[in-house]
């Protein structure tokens, strides 16, 4: 791993953990939640129209999928499961 690579790990495993103690609560959870479905996760209707995504909405599609993954990660850890921080090679 490169020295950036450790970087972005550390601060995934922070966002993890400030937001499994934020999951155990419905309000906060619920906020978070909309504000990044709201304006940070592509909605259908905003879909690259091409056969080929663009480099735009590949670089969107690739940071949804990180924060789809990062919630997951804190639901799974809030509710007691055990959660690698480290981001998923398969996502």
């Amino acid at each position: 791993m490169e020295n950036i690579e450790f970087r972005l790990a550390a601060h995934r495993e922070i966002l993890v953990a400030v937001l499994s103690a934020l999951a155990k609560n419905d309000d906060a959870w619920s906020k978070i939640n909309g504000i990044l479905e709201e304006e940070l996760i592509v909605q259908d209707h905003e879909e690259d129209p091409g056969i080929v995504p663009s480099e735009a909405f590949a670089r969107q599609n690739a940071m949804t999928a990180e924060i789809s993954s990062i919630l997951q990660d804190a639901r799974a850890r809030a509710a007691g499961g055990v959660s690698p921080a480290a981001p998923k090679n398969d996502r």
